[in-house]
Order: C-alpha cells, then structure tokens, then sequence
C-alpha cells in the first residue's frame, strides 16, 4: 500500500508536467533530436473530422530523463478554439520519468481547466484502440478498448471542424536529455460523414516516422 501510494503521489506531480500537448498548429513541430521544447512524429489530417481512431502499442521501454514522451490521437490545440481559447481532447499512452507508462486521457474544455485522467498501467506490447470521438454537436468523448472513459468534452470550433492528430510527442523539459521512445500506431482511421475510413489527406509531423498514415511507428 505504501508502494502504491509513493507511485501515485510521483505520478501526481509528473503528470502535471504534460500541459500543453496539442498540436496549436503541425508546422510548429520542434523536428531533431534532444531539442528543447516539444518534439512530435506522426500525421495530422488536412481536413476536418468527427473522429479518429488507431491501435496503440509500446514496442519497447521508454527511457525518459525528464518531461514525457507519449503516444495519442485527438483533436485541439494550443489557442485553437473561438477567441483564441485552449482546447483538446487527447488519449494514449504516456511515460514519465521514474513512473511506468500509463494510459491516459487528456483534455481541455473550452473556459475550463485541464483535466488528466490516470487510466492505469500500459504494458509494452500490449495493443490499445483509442478513439476520441464527436458525440454529440462540439462535445468529444475518448474511448479506450471500448470503453468511454475521462468524461465529455466540450470543444467548439473558431471556425469548420477539427482536424485529426495522431502522433508520439516528446518534451524534454527544458533539458538537453533525449528522452528514448518507441511507439507503434496501427489501423489509424478517420470519422467521415459518419463512416470510418483511412487517413486520407494528412502532413507528416516531424520526421522519425517509419511506415505510411495507416500503420506506422514513431520513435526519439
């Protein structure tokens, strides 16, 4: 119990530290390693969407010095809602240094503050579905394997509707230490007038990306 407690009082306080996940534009993705600041690989759609979706899985250990370094799908971003407000939606998996990797879900509602939900354990190898998903009009909800989980959110648009990010990210925390990960995103899907199809038209985010917008592995 003592054990377990420590865990979560460390995770508590490193959690805190995935702030600003989104993409408030894919052009300003940091590429390179160990830079400071936010570094991303992955797709992000050039059109608007009702969803996305993909299977998630860590293929291997990630070794984490400082920040985080995390897998997601999701919508939003940095000053990406009406007047310039935050807003996301986002679930995956997250490694934080001196914490096992979790799966999680993270989200800004528009005037609201952000709300990081532990969802537990991820184990490496083990595959997840994660989908975050309009369910009814501006309001979003994350499923993993399934499962609604972290509650809805309220995302309205500046204009259009949200494009579609999947992507690993890495933040180094101000540091020079590379932080070590490798991810894979399989079955990477789009909700278009309410049909579930491919990624169609989407830019690549940074550039450790092997494979193509359907299936591919991100690592740092």
């Amino acid at each position: 119990m003592r054990y377990r407690a420590v865990a979560a009082a460390a995770f508590a306080a490193v959690a805190s530290s995935i702030v600003a996940p989104s993409l408030a534009s894919p052009s300003q993705a940091i590429v390179g390693p160990c830079r400071h600041g936010y570094a991303y690989a992955g797709y992000a759609g050039r059109d608007g969407a009702a969803g996305v979706a993909a299977t998630i899985s860590a293929i291997a250990p990630a070794s984490v010095p400082t920040g985080h370094a995390a897998a997601w799908v999701g919508v939003g971003g940095i000053h990406a809602g009406p007047d310039g407000a935050n807003e996301w939606l986002q679930a995956g998996i997250a490694s934080f240094p001196r914490v096992r990797p979790r799966v999680y879900v993270e989200a800004v509602s528009h005037g609201e503050a952000r709300r990081f939900h532990d969802l537990g354990p991820a184990v490496v190898g083990r595959r997840y579905r994660v989908r975050v998903v309009e369910t009814g009009r501006d309001v979003w909800r994350a499923f993993v394997n399934g499962h609604a989980v972290g509650g809805p959110a309220y995302l309205p648009t500046a204009g259009g509707s949200w494009r579609p990010v999947v992507t690993a990210e890495s933040w180094a925390a101000g540091h020079g230490a590379c932080n070590r990960y490798a991810y894979e995103f399989d079955a990477v899907s789009t909700l278009q007038t309410g049909h579930w199809g491919r990624l169609a038209a989407a830019e690549s985010i940074g550039t450790r990306v092997t494979g193509d917008r359907s299936s591919f592995s991100a690592s740092g």
